[in-house]
């Protein structure tokens, strides 16, 4: 282990690796010299949605107009009209998104691969990829989702699949744009960006503030919204006949969020409700990163490298428990003598008793630092020989680290109020996780007439290291996957292409204290086809992910107390099938109905028992069925538009998920709500430059459990309105 650490650690001092396109279009020409930010288009993993078709896997791509048609600020629900995509909300917002991909935990998003423009930007993806931060949705052009055997080009996470982001790339011409927006709970929002073509350079700015003063109304009062900030600047210069661009981003957050629910009974009578006990949460992070990319034509192809650093640093101060109680138990249960004595403090009905350390309030910061690096280049040539081929070879060379200190003090509450006691703090955590990995991995997409298949092999070697220093305790490991896939779409006719694909996933051992780590595993499988006629676009795909070994790593939001641990489930099987239709009728006076219709149905069981002390499965029985998986998830958006004005409307339906594994009827004060949630936008085109926007949220205002996890129950987001102004020059 101490030889890769070594090279990583020279290697994160500066800037280093990237993460390449899976699937990119054919080479790009060679630049011309007055226009450098023409010589690269976007780093970009599917492409244009007219190449979906004769792409052999399951991909999707919501793009800028799908994306303006809405103006979301929250990537759960852009992401809700994406089939095989789960998302569990948390805080109303998106700020700390819980993603799933076809039945992959959606705890944090650990088990999918997150990047922006084809870079990994998680805080740590190996060493610890729950996603504690996500670029600001507003601030992106596309949104790529690709699963299955496409998934093969990309890593570390390929249980599931990935999701791209897009930024807006450096305009060929010089222009920008300016948008404002204010709304409910003083929700505002500011976002600008300009670019263009200075003397032989690219040269683009960008800044986005999004902030809310919340929804929550806490006892006492209080603040329960949040601010955060991006900005972005990009550089891009010919150098002979290559291209070279430098970005540089800065990203901050102040949000004032908790993880304390509320037991069944105050969620019902109130579910915007924050306890007392939680005055105190807020989290605080920065996010810095370097960014060098280089192309040029060689060898009869397009050669990109990339080279990449990110510093993720935060401080969540929260509370974690109560002193002698467990705060699942006592929201479970408040009723119980024990319990009200509890209850009462942690609403603040009532003083803690001085003389009593039982009834303290356990409040901690979580203080880690995240550090990100590597080197990534990739070679893609389109030739005619034997069929039409497009092959890709990659490799990366990736080191992250996270730095773990964590403490909790005792604070009581006197006269309405949170106070620290006399008594010391402890330091509840303080190790470091390491990882340093290589990863090579080739792919070629052939057609030979009707038939397209595209073999593809990814190889990863995986060094890691933990040290925990209360414990004196130094683990590390090593080992090495070979993740082959195979992706075939056959084109019955010019309207109706079949697909199958097979390829192993893969999600990497979690980094920390437990002994005999092994990695998840999983064969997936996907068969469907796509249909286009004169009433629209069909699509349905299949899916079956048969699990040697599916984990879970403990995390607090799961409501884990032995961090970083890591469950072993054993086998386990999820399928289901991702349905889609699209269309656009033409109606009289030239106006257009939009209409857009997903669907997944999703089974996920346990195939073996075991006994976990993860509290999201305890004891299980084969046969039991995974928590936070929906079996039912659809969306529908339909719209009208005319020659300058547009508006739309998305229908969400997402049946009741399991807080725990088990079998049967979910119990009806655990779990989440099945929900119907109706979002109504609107947008006029004053003249060619100004438009007007509007926007309401859960137009029905409909109330629902969102999750219990890791303590009581949480709302989704009530009704909220914005209206906005947009100038485009």
């Amino acid at each position: 282990m101490k030889y890769p650490i070594l090279i990583a650690s020279v290697l994160s001092s500066g800037l280093v690796a990237a993460q390449s396109p899976a699937v990119t279009p054919e080479p790009t020409p060679a630049p011309a010299a007055t226009n450098p930010s023409a010589a690269l288009p976007a780093v970009t993993i599917v492409g244009e949605r007219e190449g979906l078709p004769r792409i052999a896997g399951s991909a999707h791509v919501i793009d800028e107009a799908d994306l303006k048609r809405f103006g979301y600020d929250d990537i759960n629900r852009v992401l809700n009209a994406v089939p095989g995509v789960y998302v569990r909300e948390e805080d109303g917002f998106g700020l700390r998104p819980n993603i799933g991909l076809r039945g992959g935990s959606s705890d944090r998003s650990q088990k999918v691969t997150l990047l922006e423009d084809g870079v990994l930007f998680g805080p740590a993806p190996y060493s610890a990829p729950a996603a504690y931060f996500f670029p600001l949705t507003s601030r992106m052009i596309g949104v790529e989702v690709f699963k299955g055997p496409a998934a093969i080009s990309q890593g570390p996470q390929t249980i599931g699949g990935a999701i791209n982001l897009l930024s807006a790339p450096i305009p060929e011409t010089t222009s920008g744009m300016f948008e404002a927006a204010v709304g409910s709970d003083a929700f505002r929002r500011v976002h600008a960006r300009s670019g263009g073509q200075f003397g032989g350079f690219g040269l683009q700015v960008e800044a986005a503030h999004v902030a809310n003063d919340g929804f929550k109304s806490l006892d006492g009062g209080g603040d329960t919204g949040f601010e955060k900030n991006e900005a972005v600047v990009k550089v891009a210069h010919l150098i002979g006949p290559g291209r070279l661009e430098l970005q540089l981003a800065y990203s901050d957050e102040v949000s004032d969020e908790t993880y304390l629910g509320l037991t069944e009974a105050d969620f019902r009578r109130d579910p915007t409700r924050r306890y007392l006990a939680s005055a105190l949460d807020q989290f605080d992070w920065d996010h810095n990163t370097q960014r060098l990319d280089w192309q040029q034509p060689l060898l009869g192809g397009n050669f990109v490298a990339t080279a990449y650093s990110h510093q993720f640093d935060r401080a969540w101060r929260k509370f974690n428990n109560i002193g002698a109680g467990t705060i699942r138990e006592v929201l479970a249960n408040p009723d119980t003598p024990s319990n009200r004595l509890f209850y009462n403090v942690l609403t603040g009905q009532a003083d803690s008793d001085p003389n009593f350390e039982g009834d303290d309030l356990r409040i901690g910061t979580n203080d880690r630092q995240f550090r990100s690096s590597g080197v990534q280049a990739r070679q893609n040539w389109a030739f005619s020989g034997r069929g039409e081929h497009r092959l890709e070879v990659g490799t990366r060379l990736h080191n992250d680290r996270v730095q773990r200190l964590h403490d909790e003090f005792a604070f009581e509450v006197a006269d309405g109020q949170l106070v620290r006691n006399a008594l010391p703090g402890t330091i509840t955590a303080d190790n470091t996780g390491r990882t340093v990995a290589l990863a090579a991995w080739v792919r070629d997409e052939a057609t030979f007439g009707k038939w397209t298949i595209a073999p593809g092999v990814r190889v990863e070697q995986i060094w890691t290291e933990f040290s925990d220093r209360r414990a004196n305790l130094i683990r590390d490991d090593h080992y090495a996957v070979l993740l082959p896939g195979l992706g075939i779409n056959y084109a019955l006719t010019e309207q109706f292409n079949l697909l199958a694909g097979v390829h192993r996933g893969f999600s990497p051992a979690t980094v920390g204290p437990s002994e005999n780590l092994e990695p998840e595993k999983a064969i997936n499988y996907e068969a469907g086809g796509r249909l286009w006629t004169s009433v629209g676009a069909f699509e349905a795909i299949g899916f079956y992910n048969d699990y040697s070994n599916l984990t879970a790593a403990c995390t607090f939001s799961s409501g884990c107390a032995e961090l970083d641990t890591q469950t072993n489930a054993g086998k386990a099987e999820i399928f289901g099938i991702e349905t889609g239709y699209q269309h656009v009728l033409p109606l009289p006076f030239g106006l257009l109905m939009p209409v857009a219709l997903t669907y997944t149905y999703t089974s996920a069981e346990f195939r073996e028992a075991f006994v976990s002390a993860d509290p999201q499965f305890g004891a299980v029985d084969a046969g039991f069925e995974l928590p936070y998986i929906p079996e039912h998830r659809a969306n529908l958006r339909v719209g009208m538009e005319g020659a300058r004005w547009s508006t739309s409307a998305s229908v969400t339906y997402q049946s009741r998920m399991r807080d725990v594994a088990g079998s049967g009827a979910i119990p009806g004060d655990t779990g989440s709500d099945a929900f119907t949630v109706v979002d109504l936008s609107g947008r006029w085109d004053l003249q060619s430059a100004w438009a007007l926007t509007a926007r309401v949220d859960n137009l029905l205002d409909r109330e629902y459990v969102v999750s219990r996890r890791p303590f009581g129950a949480r709302p989704g987001r009530p009704v909220a309105a914005q209206v906005g102004v947009e100038y485009v020059f």
